[in-house]
């Protein structure tokens, strides 16, 4: 039998479930109660920012302002309208959750004054189409948690950086090995200097796609590795830095056994794994990208460029107005090398265990702690079985 847990707790705890990007840990987590209505003030100032900018502009400015004041008093009279029909009390009260009507509204009533000021029918269709976008991208990034995820992803980049560094000091000679090759190869520098920018764009996030899927290939055994817990001393290892803490587990007996990750809850962890590593991977190549940019720049003459090229004529950029020239095929072969070697970490990383020790011990550590968390969050609230 489970002790319960204090609402404020909870509370704190699902907060601290969306502080770390995986707000798919909560309970019942759902739409209309945890997406939309946590938008609610964003979807707010984007419906009044498109009631003032429906202005006609052929009307004198008084006239706008009489037919907005009128279209505000319309829309605010159509909301009390709506409370009184569902029962709330103030009229002007805030919706406790968000769901079709509310989304209705967003979506058409701004348009509304678009057709009685100048019975404008583009721009009403217009205001629906990119509101029905905004509702798609909002639904997505608060669905998700993207944007504490960022923000806990980023916090977190001055360490990896710190790796990366050390990757740098203990790997450097061998990516030398296999890339100044490349780098100091004629055919290299004239591939490069057929490229356009966009070529140039699909060839390098054709790299980064297959780095990504080897990170995806290996996220199935890590999350299933990282979601089991021998016993409830184990878990409290991890309650370090959490609103839960040790003396939440004293009630709580037996096995940890918290029910199966849904396909959300494993979509919401996928994503903060990829994520967190795809910091660590595009660092490496933007590391090795400057190194070979300022390696260049420094050893590869203005002439040199134009025998490899065979162009006639090198334009770029030189640095405080020195006789360095920084060009675009310098930019683009260091690049190229830069996301070859971020593949190469990618791969290195899935493979070799000391890589994964030195690199990624902070991100297992990081989403053993959400799985503890979640484990001891469930065990008091009595969800026992799968859902």
């Amino acid at each position: 039998m489970t002790a319960g847990l204090d609402p404020d707790l909870q509370d704190r705890t699902e907060r601290w479930f969306i502080g770390r990007g995986i707000p798919h840990f909560i309970d019942r987590y759902n739409a209309a109660e945890d997406v939309f209505t946590r938008a609610l003030p964003i979807l707010s100032l984007i419906f009044m920012v498109e009631v003032v900018s429906a202005a006609d502009t052929d009307w004198p400015w008084w006239k706008n302002t009489l037919a907005l004041v009128g279209g505000i008093a319309l829309m605010i009279a159509m909301y009390a309208t709506y409370n009184r029909v569902l029962g709330r009390r103030p009229l002007l009260r805030r919706p406790d959750t968000v769901g079709i009507p509310e989304l209705f509204g967003f979506v058409v009533l701004p348009a509304l004054i678009p057709l009685v000021i100048g019975g404008r029918t583009g721009a009403a269709f217009w205001v629906v189409a990119v509101n029905l976008v905004m509702l798609v991208v909002l639904y997505i990034i608060i669905l998700f948690g993207l944007i504490p995820m960022s923000r806990w992803a980023f916090s977190h980049m001055w360490g990896a950086f710190g790796g990366v560094l050390r990757l740098m000091a203990r790997s450097l000679p061998l990516v030398l090995v296999f890339s100044m090759f490349i780098f100091l190869n004629a055919e290299a520098w004239q591939v490069a200097a057929d490229f356009t920018v966009g070529y140039f764009a699909v060839a390098i996030g054709v790299l980064l796609a297959i780095a990504s899927l080897f990170v995806l290939l290996r996220l199935p055994r890590e999350v299933d590795a990282l979601r089991h817990f021998t016993d409830w001393a184990e878990v409290c290892d991890f309650l370090s830095d959490a609103p839960l803490d040790p003396t939440h587990v004293e009630s709580l007996g037996g096995i940890p056994d918290p029910p199966k990750l849904t396909k959300s809850d494993w979509f919401n962890v996928g994503l903060i794994w990829l994520f967190s590593q795809g910091v660590q991977i595009l660092l490496v190549g933007g590391v090795i990208t400057v190194f070979y940019i300022v390696f260049g720049t420094v050893t590869v003459r203005e002439a040199t460029i134009l025998q490899w090229t065979e162009n006639t004529a090198v334009s770029g950029w030189r640095p405080f107005g020195t006789d360095l020239l920084v060009t675009w095929e310098l930019v683009t072969v260091s690049a190229f090398i830069g996301s070859f070697s971020a593949l190469q970490f990618a791969i290195s990383a899935v493979t070799d265990q000391t890589y994964r020790e030195e690199f990624l011990a902070d991100l297992v550590h990081d989403v053993r702690e959400a799985f503890a968390v979640r484990a001891v969050y469930l065990a008091r609230l009595g969800v026992t079985v799968s859902r």
